[in-house]
């Protein structure tokens, strides 16, 4: 009989938990904020703000179609892209996106190590996800080798992008293009805009990602990424704009802090 209760207290211990920690099996540290995508019909305007914020500016892509973008390094490898489109053809999804929401943060891409176990586990906690059309997403196809992104999120794109091991933070062009006044490391919080819905979607993403949940105040937060590379997100009072769309995902332009 003892010998019985003994093992029933050992099996609530070792199951039960486990049972109710969807993202135990995932470790969050090996996913980080790897990319913000600034999306712009005024490259030069929102560059210049970036130069006076005291950041650095490499030059990026100059695609035929009418494409251009610019690059900002952080000291941890993280970048912030700076894009436009000069192209008029309203199959161009920059150009609809600008027509529809004028400018904004189009995109957070996030570095996940095994990408495929990662997929799996999304798709298995019911997260709608979609494989992403390599015309749209090149310039995330440039350096990995396969990706994915939340479903029905607009005017944000929430992108997962397998990591390249194969790449290391380069050399004297890197120290010097990240170099920042007040030697700005990493992004520290991400403040998200969501209808209802979607809030409750993300809510269960970070959930079954095993983000570590924090509350303050009168808001939770969570945090992903390894203990030395981090960063924050909470959720803002939906946007006025977004009332009565269920599927609306976006982060204000002043709504990125920065770590030091």
């Amino acid at each position: 009989m003892i010998r019985t209760i003994t093992q029933a207290i050992l099996l609530f211990f070792i199951i039960l938990p486990n049972s109710k920690i969807i993202g135990q099996n995932f470790d969050p540290s090996r996913i980080r904020l790897r990319r913000i995508t600034y999306l712009t019909s005024n490259l030069d305007s929102l560059t210049r703000s970036f130069l006076k914020k005291g950041f650095k500016i490499k030059q990026g892509k100059r695609e035929p179609g009418g494409v251009f973008s610019n690059l900002v390094l952080l000291r941890n490898g993280s970048e912030i892209t700076l894009e436009t489109t000069l192209s008029t053809d309203s199959k161009d999804w920059r150009w609809n996106a600008l027509k529809k929401y004028g400018a904004h943060i189009s995109g957070l891409a996030f570095e996940v190590d095994s990408i495929d176990k990662f997929y799996s586990l999304v798709k298995s906690g019911q997260i709608e996800v979609s494989e992403l059309d390599s015309n749209r997403y090149g310039t995330y196809r440039s350096y990995m080798t396969y990706l994915f992104a939340l479903d029905s999120c607009l005017p944000l794109d929430v992108v997962f992008i397998s990591k390249d091991t194969s790449q290391q933070i380069p050399s004297l062009e890197f120290d010097s293009l990240s170099h920042h006044k007040n030697n700005v490391f990493r992004f520290d919080w991400v403040l998200l805009s969501a209808s209802p819905i979607i809030e409750t979607r993300m809510r269960k993403f970070f959930e079954i990602i095993g983000a570590i949940k924090q509350h303050g105040g009168c808001y939770d937060f969570w945090r992903v990424g390894p203990a030395d590379d981090f960063c924050f997100f909470r959720f803002e009072p939906p946007l006025a704009k977004t009332k009565g769309i269920n599927d609306w995902l976006s982060v204000e332009p002043d709504n990125i802090y920065f770590a030091y």
